[in-house]
């Protein structure tokens, strides 16, 4: 039986596409249910888990060995304390995306490994910090989680600026045409036309909000 749900799930499938992962990294893992879950697949030789806190840490060691599966912990503030580690793959799931880009910008390993980010908020924020720095999102998929819905991504560093429009930052570019994307433009629309009343306020041009709101309205009608 699966420890974890449709999120972290959905790291997993963007991990199982990840070549020689001979180490994992779960950064801010909680109680290290994703790091079990990938070491119980098979998607990576070794695993570590890192948190900021100590009771997590603790917890995840008893859930690891519960489960017959060996994890290096480490507490650490992002890859602070395991950036000299030939980490090949790492998740950040469940923080904001600002904080994700801020992890992500102060990172050696994160420059070189694959990651897989998972934002529970800014994530137009995180998105224009990675296209502008140099990384490229290879896929990016939607899921729903006790009916809410959620962006996961795969990264991987470039050097190369990536383009993007006003709707991308917030939709991303890889936009299939399913439930869970449609529920997911939902979320977008109620916040953008909150969005566009503060553009209005300040007798801002509205061109872009009204772009992305009548763009979102196309993806919930099929709801």
């Amino acid at each position: 039986m699966s420890l974890i749900g449709s999120r972290l799930s959905a790291v997993t499938r963007l991990l199982s596409d990840v070549k020689d992962n001979t180490l994992f990294a779960d950064i801010g893992s909680d109680h290290a249910f994703l790091a079990i879950e990938v070491l119980k697949k098979g998607l990576a030789v070794s695993a570590i888990a890192s948190d900021i806190n100590e009771q997590p840490l603790l917890k995840g060691k008893e859930n690891a060995a519960r489960s017959g599966v060996k994890i290096d912990f480490y507490l650490s503030d992002g890859f602070d304390a395991i950036d000299s580690l030939p980490i090949t793959s790492a998740a950040i799931c469940g923080m904001g995306g600002e904080l994700i880009a801020k992890i992500i910008g102060r990172s050696r390993v994160a420059h070189e490994a694959t990651l897989i980010v998972q934002p529970m908020s800014a994530q137009e924020d995180l998105r224009k910090y990675l296209w502008d720095n140099g990384f490229v999102i290879e896929k990016e998929i939607f899921t729903l989680e006790a009916n809410k819905s959620y962006t996961v991504m795969k990264l991987r560093f470039s050097g190369e600026r990536t383009e993007y429009s006003y709707i991308d930052l917030f939709l991303g570019k890889e936009r299939e045409q399913t439930k869970e994307f449609s529920l997911y433009c939902e979320k977008i629309l109620t916040a953008a036309k909150k969005r566009r009343l503060g553009v209005v306020a300040r007798n801002e041009d509205t061109a872009e909000i009204d772009g992305l709101i009548d763009f979102c309205q196309t993806q919930t009608t099929t709801l």
